[in-house]
């Protein structure tokens, strides 16, 4: 045979070989594990819940009254972030309940559309008698002169808001508009006359505003439920001037300014901790284990955070399809490890089935989906097929419930992919907690609880836990842990939530981590994010009160380590 056809008949086989390879490649190689299956019951996903005001009431008068003067607002998103921030507040409809309290709020605006003469004539009197009073838009009904100013100038082009005296330099000014915003957030300049200016915008115009007449009257020109609701429901995206790794104070600045004016307002304002007792910040350790000895690592690293007493959480995809995106690791003979970790004390969370950059493409799916016939197949970089949201939950879940013996509660998609109906569907499918989007995208360094649909007024019972810190972005962990140790203490210093992501697959990684960790071990509340997400929910549902002498808490959950500020006086009482 000659050289020539020798050479032509190897090319031959050689193409045959490769594509033989890729054939075999494309197909989905699913690794069965005997005897496990489902899960057998169907996910059905109920329709949304619309939410009245006076859910939201019935507390103490020493709170903040909210007295929402139009149903049709984003008064929810104040709900949101008042609930998050521990300002306790009573949402009501009745100017009457409202005004038992000594602050409050009218929500959104003070008008003669929203309110009658007689009930814009209580405001006044409720002011004058040394009430404060404050409003984000005074649309009419002759409170001009009240409030110290000679009108309004509305607008949606201004860009941010500089706050005046500030001492939190990462918070000096909010963003409010950007290019490529969803929609313009509109802003109310103020023309004033006699009133102190607290903030500006960035147009000169003030922001902020308060007179005082025996009481004090303020406006601040930006609807912070509005603001709120776009941040929660990433929609406000373009502001957040960064990715990852960044504080992210837009809305909590904002937040701030309804703080202190109830503050300032009430001789006996209380405000409820926002870290279990009797640390001051706080910071969730979590790992995402996608790769195929990410487990080994994810030992090895357990190893050392149990030496230092601290738990933590591990994202474990449940990956039994071989793909584009790597080979099967979710297998009868990794389990033992799975076990392992858990038996650890850390707690396994889900990271789906197919970790498919896709996965906010996919659709929500029928609710039947389950092991091992669902097979999500993951093509490319940013394609996949036969994936749908419910069976990335479900199915996931069901195989660590039944491997681990655990009741799975916590969530995270790869590559933090959010489809609109993740929130709806995370609450059918069982999930309390998920960190599936970065803080400063959703401008807030605290946990909240998720919108239907990321939109519209229905809350489900499932919480978010922003990412603040990961490990991938340049540049590399380790060689930014000075940086990352200054984030974490300025996010604390102010009663801030912080969450690291670490892919426990290099030393370098894990050795940063750790010593992250013990640089603000003891300082600082350290752990897992559901054994975080249990106080944080129960914190959150709780009706707590503060009479001037003692606090009482009532709930559908227990709670306890709670610390309840009195920033009038400096003190502190605590839930035990």
């Amino acid at each position: 045979m000659s050289t020539r056809v020798r050479n032509a008949l190897a090319a031959v086989l050689l193409s045959i070989g490769l594509l033989f390879f890729v054939q075999l490649r494309s197909k989905p190689a699913v690794s069965v594990i005997p005897g496990l299956a489902g899960p057998t019951t169907r996910t059905l996903v109920p329709p949304p819940v619309a939410p009245h005001v006076e859910d939201y009431g019935g507390g103490g008068a020493t709170r903040l009254g909210v007295l929402v003067t139009d149903v049709d607002s984003d008064w929810i998103g104040l709900v949101r972030s008042l609930r998050a921030r521990g300002i306790p507040a009573n949402f009501t409809r009745d100017p009457a309940e409202a005004l038992r309290h000594r602050a409050v709020l009218a929500y959104p605006l003070i008008s003669g559309k929203v309110l009658s003469g007689d009930q814009i004539r209580a405001l006044a009197a409720f002011v004058h008698r040394g009430g404060g009073l404050m409003t984000f838009d005074l649309a009419g009904g002759g409170l001009e002169p009240l409030f110290g100013i000679r009108g309004e100038v509305p607008g949606r082009a201004r860009s941010a808001i500089r706050w005046a005296g500030n001492s939190r330099r990462e918070a000096a000014s909010t963003p409010l508009n950007a290019q490529g915003m969803e929609a313009k957030l509109g802003s109310q300049g103020l023309a004033v006359s006699t009133a102190m200016v607290s903030a500006r915008f960035d147009d000169g115009a003030p922001a902020l505003t308060c007179r005082a007449a025996v009481g004090r009257a303020c406006i601040l020109g930006v609807d912070v439920g509005s603001y709120a609701n776009r941040a929660f429901n990433l929609r406000a995206e373009p502001l957040a001037g960064g990715y990852v790794n960044g504080e992210a104070g837009g809305l909590d600045r904002l937040v701030d300014a309804v703080r202190d004016f109830y503050v300032a307002s009430k001789p006996n304002a209380f405000l409820i901790g926002t870290a279990p007792a009797p640390y001051s910040g706080s910071l969730i350790v979590t790992h995402d284990l996608d790769a195929g000895k990410a487990l080994t690592d994810a030992l090895a690293l357990s190893e050392a955070l149990r030496r230092r007493k601290v738990d933590a959480t591990f994202f474990m995809q449940t990956k039994y399809v071989r793909n584009w995106n790597d080979d099967v690791f979710f297998r009868a003979d990794t389990l033992p490890q799975l076990r392992r970790l858990r038996a650890m004390g850390m707690e396994v969370g889900s990271h789906s089935v197919s970790h498919a950059r896709a996965f906010n493409q996919f659709e929500l799916g029928d609710g039947t989906e389950a092991y091992p016939d669902y097979r999500p197949f993951v093509s490319s970089q940013t394609t996949a097929r036969g994936g749908t949201v419910l069976g990335e939950l479900r199915v996931s879940k069901h195989l660590l419930d039944a491997t681990t013996g655990q009741q799975t509660i916590a969530f995270r998609p790869g590559h933090l992919r959010n489809p609109e109906v993740l929130p709806q569907a995370l609450a059918a499918t069982g999930y309390r907690y998920t960190s599936d989007l970065t803080a400063q995208n959703a401008l807030t360094n605290y946990p909240f609880q998720l919108a239907y649909g990321r939109h519209g007024p229905s809350l489900v019972p499932v919480w978010e836990f922003p990412v603040t810190i990961e490990d991938e972005a340049a540049p590399p962990f380790a060689a930014r842990l000075g940086a990352s140790i200054a984030l974490v203490e300025r996010i604390a210093s102010h009663g801030g939530v912080a969450t690291l992501l670490v892919h426990p697959d290099h030393g370098p990684k894990r050795d940063a981590e750790l010593a992250l960790i013990d640089r603000l071990r003891g300082r600082y509340w350290i752990g897992g994010l559901s054994r975080f997400g249990e106080w944080w929910r129960a914190r959150d549902l709780s009706a707590i009160d503060y009479d001037g002498t003692h606090v009482t808490a009532r709930g559908p959950l227990p709670i306890h380590s709670v610390t309840v500020f009195l920033p009038r006086s400096g003190k502190t009482l605590t839930i035990r």
